[in-house]
């Protein structure tokens, strides 16, 4: 008998919908999909191409990658104006800071050298790791990702550092709204076992969207519940936190595969 016989699994993975079902049901599990958000580029590219180009002259010392697909994003947006090589031999000579294993995993893509990694992967980590360096007059680049991120941008003009934050790109819905209530739907009828998330956009999507619906309080109500709540990193528990709720589920690397390795085993005892 397979570890995950008989369990519904809910995911709400976008970028790597069909690989993070493919481990659950390898594991035996039946999986319900619902990609609840996906990140769009900015309509107006001109301040993200300004920033390439600050890049590209020099002008920086430090550049802080917060999340790989706005690293991706970035190193797209220099090939699209003819500057990506100029764009990736500048950051050579920058000292690269990346959040956490997806921008590292992203800039190895490139080739891009990656000199710091904090050891929490959070916005904290990179403020405590970044704490006893020496900011006074430095340029610092920092990757943005979908919302303004004002706790590291003043943690830094707080050592003297001259911040430089872009915008790389926005959320938006990826399932329609029908998708998203029936998914809601499941979830509050129990027709699942196990809730997963990936992210903490993808937590306030769904409460988002639920609330939208009418649907939050009783989604609220289900998930204290014991219900089962599978969650990858700090940043992801967390904003469980802000709604109350806390993941049963925090396999101890921030990886796909070793969430579905840690459901199986919840559910194996």
């Amino acid at each position: 008998m397979q570890p995950l016989e008989n369990i519904t699994v809910a995911i709400t993975e976008h970028r790597f919908t069909k690989e993070f079902s493919t481990l659950f049901q390898r594991l035996g599990a039946h999986v319900d999909a619902c990609p609840l958000l996906e990140e769009k580029p900015l309509e107006n590219r001109d301040e993200l191409r300004d920033f390439v180009r600050l890049v590209v002259s020099g002008n920086l010392d430090m550049m802080i990658f917060l999340t790989g697909v706005g690293a991706k994003f970035l190193i797209s947006e220099a090939e699209s104006i003819g500057l990506k090589e100029q764009f990736q031999g500048a950051l050579d000579k920058l000292t690269v800071v990346v959040r956490g294993p997806k921008p590292v995993a992203a800039l190895r893509q490139f080739g891009v050298r990656v000199d710091v990694t904090p050891e929490i992967p959070t916005t904290e980590g990179v403020i405590e790791t970044l704490r006893p360096r020496d900011l006074q007059g430095r340029r610092v680049g920092v990757q943005l990702y979908g919302i303004p991120n004002p706790q590291l941008v003043s943690a830094l003009e707080s050592k003297g550092a001259h911040v430089e934050p872009v915008q790389v790109y926005a959320y938006g819905t990826a399932a329609d709204r029908k998708s998203v209530q029936g998914f809601i739907t499941r979830i509050i009828n129990r027709e699942v076992q196990v809730l997963t998330f990936t992210s903490a956009p993808q937590v306030r999507m769904l409460f988002d969207i639920a609330s939208e619906l009418g649907l939050s309080t009783e989604l609220e109500r289900t998930l204290k519940d014991d219900f089962v709540i599978a969650s990858i990193g700090e940043v992801t528990s967390r904003a469980l936190g802000e709604r109350g709720l806390l993941p049963q589920i925090v396999p101890k690397q921030s990886k796909m595969g070793s969430m579905a390795q840690a459901v199986a085993d919840f559910f194996a005892k």
